[in-house]
């Protein structure tokens, strides 16, 4: 092993575990309420040390989404689409997406952490917005395999449409104190209103024959 792969190894390790322990530090306290002190203090890390390895907080909750990502991807990989109809795959892709959110909440939360994008500085930036455009890319494919094989109404503008599913499903998954105000006084549980959410969602694009 040369001298720079061993370097490169040594830094790879030491990243993941600078990401490791800010992972439990964000989980934990949120993301709002960590500074780099915090993660420096925790790695045992001076914070000058820190930054050599990421440019600010942002760049690494960018490398913890990154993460969020493969298990999201791996999440759909074990999904059967052989014998789905476009619509059958819409319904099973945001049933995995609600399952993502509800298993691993401190990752769908870096996943979808408001503000991020704005973030200019950070290495792992183009990486994941690469990832979550290819992601997205999924619903519109099965969007469009859906109007092809005839369960999806023609009308349907795939591009649109999953983005309005995407707002859809996010605002059940982020409930604003309001939205818990009413469903508290109507006896509602996030399942119901997710269940019904998508109902809602599959009918106002089944093709009904």
């Amino acid at each position: 092993m040369t001298k720079a792969i061993r370097k490169e190894r040594e830094r790879e390790i030491r990243s993941n575990d600078i990401i490791a322990t800010a992972e439990k530090l964000f989980f934990t306290e949120g993301y709002d309420n960590v500074a780099m002190s915090d993660i420096a203090r925790e790695t045992e890390m001076a914070r000058g040390t820190l930054y050599k390895y990421f440019k600010n907080k942002d760049d690494i909750y960018a490398a913890i989404a990154i993460r969020a990502s493969k298990i999201i991807s791996e999440m759909f990989k074990h999904i059967d689409q052989k014998n789905q109809t476009g619509i059958e795959k819409i319904k099973t892709i945001c049933i995995t997406y609600y399952e993502f959110y509800k298993k691993h909440r401190g990752y769908y939360e870096a996943y979808y952490h408001s503000g991020m994008f704005e973030n200019k500085e950070s290495p792992n930036l183009e990486n994941l917005r690469k990832i979550r455009i290819n992601s997205f890319q999924v619903v519109i494919d099965a969007l469009n395999e859906g109007i092809k094989d005839g369960s999806i109404r023609k009308e349907v503008d795939p591009a649109p449409t999953a983005l309005i599913m995407l707002c859809m499903s996010n605002t059940v998954n982020n409930l604003v104190p309001v939205t818990k105000m009413y469903m508290e006084n109507y006896e509602m549980t996030q399942d119901v209103l997710f269940e019904n959410t998508l109902d809602l969602v599959m009918r106002s694009i089944e093709r009904i024959k």
